[in-house]
């Protein structure tokens, strides 16, 4: 249904980030998230109308939520690069092409993307930008670069959390960067808010 709607609006839709690492994994996922080269927020518009359950749209991110009756979670965003005022604040946005999209993203385990066009199971042709594959293989949690917990600190607890979750090892230089965080006191910069939700999925692991 989805790729028909990316058809029609003329989009090119993917599949990227925990639903392709989980499939990879052979885990279950409890949601999906969707990214669109095109117009997002209508994609996740169509997908309502179709589906119904409960849209929360962000615009100011590109972004949007639809929350199924069932309770799955649908997420759905238009490919955008990702700038930082200052540590720890929230970004600001610009579409781009999803090469630029995937490059913004927290670590190289939730990089990898899949085509609608071409999805099936068990998955092939998949879009790996970052050594994503390898890295789930040899159970590392890797960052894209070494200011990725100076943008957003709170990946400092969720690279603890999936290194707890799928038992891997917090890659060499991902680890040094994130205890100079530590140090800097980062996450002092965090809202509460974002803090909070990040306690409340450690605790539900």
């Amino acid at each position: 249904i989805a790729r028909t709607i990316g058809q029609h609006l003329g989009c090119k839709i993917y599949i990227v980030g925990g639903y392709v690492r989980d499939k990879i994994l052979k885990l279950k996922s409890v949601d999906l998230d969707f990214v669109v080269e095109g117009n997002g927020l209508a994609v996740a518009e169509s997908l309502h109308k179709k589906f119904g359950g409960k849209l929360t749209v962000y615009r100011k991110f590109l972004t949007a939520s639809l929350k199924l009756k069932s309770g799955f979670v649908i997420d759905i965003a238009t490919t955008r690069t990702e700038k930082y005022p200052k540590p720890a604040s929230m970004p600001v946005v610009q579409p781009a092409k999803l090469e630029e999209d995937l490059h913004r993203r927290d670590f190289t385990i939730n990089t990898l993307a899949v085509s609608l066009i071409t999805y099936h199971l068990p998955l092939t042709n998949i879009i790996d930008i970052s050594g994503g594959l390898d890295d789930l293989k040899n159970k590392l949690i890797r960052v894209l670069h070494k200011k990725s917990f100076t943008d957003d600190p709170t990946r400092i607890l969720r690279a603890i959390r999936y290194a707890i979750r799928f038992n891997f090892k917090i890659e060499e230089n991902t680890e040094k960067w994130m205890n100079a965080a530590i140090k800097k006191n980062l996450l002092s910069l965090v809202s509460t808010p974002r803090i909070r939700d990040e306690f409340i999925k450690v605790l539900a692991e």
